[in-house]
């Protein structure tokens, strides 16, 4: 088996598991923008009801607005009508809304990461079965032991950031991600920041890291599953 894991399987072998945890966080953090219930529940969590006169379910509106603003391809502004404290109103101003066009920019490139991600190993899985035949099996293994490893590295290395010092990651994330620099807004006046607060995203961030972690172990443990399958049809010599 040797030979199989010399060039240029091994060079296929990094890129897989790039690939592999890229799709993986990509994945999640999608899961995580387009659910509802977890928006709610950290609306709940951080009392956003009661700091901007929104009704649970004027809440519940909002985030699904503004995820069907994310999934759109349209390149419409984001309208956010809603009743603020009863009375009928448009929740987000012009600064707010070119943000949250920028914010969708963002995560439709994450989109576009995901599918290449998967269309990427969907290729190199099928290369190495056509190749490698049964030996693919072991050759699989491999970039899944290693794209676990080095998503779970990478992602234990920012968790323990963002836990020390998440505001500091915050800012940096910004300025990388948005250096229009549109993204500073007062917490008095502006319903974007109300709505999503420091706390909100603190808390998501943290969750999408435990399930990145989650699905690295999961794959890892597929690592040993297709191992002891290997072992298991090697004919004893």
């Amino acid at each position: 088996m040797e030979r199989f894991f010399k060039e240029p399987w091994r060079i296929a072998g990094w890129v897989a598991a790039v690939a592999l945890g890229l799709l993986l966080v990509t994945t999640t953090v999608r899961c995580a923008a387009e659910s509802l219930p977890l928006y709610e529940a950290l609306f709940e969590r951080h009392s956003v009801s009661e700091r901007t006169g929104i009704t649970p379910k004027g809440l519940a509106h909002v985030g699904r607005e503004v995820q069907a603003y994310f999934a759109s391809g349209s390149d419409d502004p984001l309208l956010v009508e809603v009743e603020v404290h009863g009375v009928p109103r448009s929740l987000f101003n012009e600064n707010e809304v070119s943000h949250m066009a920028d914010v969708k920019a963002l995560f439709l490139r994450v989109y576009r990461v995901q599918w290449l991600s998967a269309a990427l190993l969907v290729a190199l899985t099928l290369l190495a079965a056509w190749r490698l035949r049964r030996n693919a099996y072991l050759v699989i293994a491999s970039w899944l032991r290693r794209g676990a490893a080095l998503t779970a590295g990478v992602i234990l290395v920012l968790g323990l950031l963002s836990v020390v010092a998440f505001r500091q990651v915050f800012i940096v994330f910004h300025y990388i991600g948005f250096p229009q620099g549109n993204w500073v807004f007062d917490p008095r006046t502006e319903y974007l920041v109300q709505v999503f607060p420091f706390g909100f995203w603190r808390d998501i961030t943290l969750l999408i890291g435990v399930f990145i972690l989650l699905g690295t172990a999961v794959l890892w443990g597929a690592d040993g599953v297709l191992r002891r399958y290997c072992s298991r049809e090697r004919p004893a010599s």
